[in-house]
C-alpha cells in the first residue's frame, strides 16, 4: 500500500516507521531538520524489542502527494484545521483517512471541512512514543494497539484497509462495530489527567497525595462520562472504575503532553481535551466546572507565556 503518515511526532514517525519496515510505501511529511535526517540516513527506532531503521520517502507537505491509500493523521489537534483541505484532496482520490488525535472530535471537524464521512475511520493509539532528536523515535512500554470502528457506520467497509496495512508487524489492530465507549474512556483518562495537571501545575503524584486528590481526580472522571452519555455514547457503567485504575496505575512523577507543552512554551491541546467537554456539556445541560477551570486556566497560562515571548 501507499500510506501517507501527515504528523511527524513520536507516534506518526513510529507508524511510519513500523509499516515502512513491513514493506508499505510509506511517506512522511516531515519538515525541517527532521524531515532531512530521515531523507539521509533513515528513522532510527529504539525500543524495549530492539532497535532498527527504517526508510520512509518524505515531503514537505501533504499537497505534494498524489494518490494515496491510507492517511494516518497524527498532528496536534490545535493544528488539524490548517491542514484539512490537504487530508480532503487525498480523500477525494480515494485515500481511507484515520485521524489519531486527542478528543473525540476529530472526524466532525473533518467532516465540516467535506472530507466523506464515507472515508473517515475513527482510530484510538495506545502507543508510548517520542521523537527524541532529528531522526530519532523511541518507544516506551511494550503496548502497541490501534481499535479502529466507524461512528456512523459509513465506512465501516473501509476498516480491513487499515488492519491489512499492518499484517506482519506487532502493532495489534483492534476493528470495533461500536468504537464511541473506548474513544470516550480513553478521553476520560486524557482529560482528567490535563485538567488535573493543567490547573495545580503538577505531576500526578502529588495530586493524589493531597486528601482532596482522590475526591478531585474521580470528578474529573465523572464529568468527562456523563458529557459522553449525555451526547447520546453508549457507555458502560463501570467505565469510571476503569478509568480510576488506569489513572492509579501512573506513576507518581508522570505529568501529561498539556503540562509538558506549557512548561516548554508550545501550545496545549487543552481545547481539545477540557474546551470540548466545556462547550458539549454546556450544549447538553451538564455542568462541568473542573474542566471549565482547567481550560480556562490553561489558556491564561499559554497567554502568559506567549506575552513574554
Amino acid at each position: 500500500m501507499r500510506i501517507a503518515i501527515l504528523g511527524a511526532g513520536g507516534l506518526g514517525s513510529y507508524l511510519g516507521a513500523v509499516l515502512s519496515q513491513a514493506g508499505q510505501e510509506v511517506v512522511l511529511v516531515a519538515r525541517g531538520e527532521h524531515g532531512e535526517a530521515v531523507s539521509g540516513s533513515g528513522l532510527q527506532v529504539h525500543g524495549p524489542d530492539g532497535d532498527f531503521t527504517a526508510h520512509p520517502s518524505c515531503v514537505t507537505s501533504a499537497s505534494e502527494l498524489e494518490v494515496i491509500d491510507i492517511v494516518f493523521v497524527t498532528v496536534k489537534s490545535f493544528s488539524l484545521d490548517a491542514v484539512a483541505e490537504q487530508i480532503r484532496a487525498l480523500a477525494e482520490t480515494g485515500a481511507v483517512v484515520v485521524p489519531l488525535l486527542n478528543g473525540v472530535d476529530a472526524t466532525d471537524r473533518l467532516r465540516a471541512h467535506g472530507v466523506a464521512a464515507g472515508s473517515l475511520v475513527d482510530g484510538i493509539a495506545y502507543f508510548t512514543a517520542f521523537r527524541t532528536a532529528p531522526g530519532r523515535i523511541e518507544r516506551k512500554g511494550q503496548h502497541q494497539r490501534l481499535v479502529i470502528g466507524s461512528l456512523d457506520g459509513q465506512s465501516i467497509a473501509r476498516l480491513s484497509t487499515v488492519q491489512d496495512a499492518f499484517a506482519g508487524t506487532a502493532v495489534h489492530v483492534q476493528s470495533t462495530a461500536d468504537i464511541g465507549p473506548e474513544l470516550w474512556s480513553k478521553m476520560a483518562v486524557v482529560c482528567s489527567l490535563a485538567a488535573l495537571c493543567g490547573i495545580t501545575g503538577s505531576s500526578i503524584g502529588p495530586i493524589r497525595a493531597h486528601p482532596f486528590g482522590s475526591d478531585l481526580q474521580q470528578r474529573a472522571i465523572a464529568e468527562v462520562i456523563a458529557v459522553g452519555r449525555a451526547v447520546g455514547v453508549q457507555i458502560p457503567q463501570d467505565t469510571e472504575e476503569r478509568v480510576a485504575h488506569i489513572l492509579n496505575a501512573f506513576p507518581d512523577d508522570f505529568y501529561p503532553s498539556v503540562l509538558h507543552d506549557l512548561k516548554s512554551g508550545r501550545p496545549t491541546e487543552m481545547d481539545s481535551l477540557g474546551g470540548v467537554i466545556s462547550r458539549l456539556g454546556r450544549k447538553a445541560g451538564v455542568e462541568t466546572p473542573l474542566c471549565d477551570a482547567a481550560t480556562c486556566a490553561v489558556r491564561l497560562w499559554e497567554d502568559r507565556t506567549a506575552n513574554r515571548s
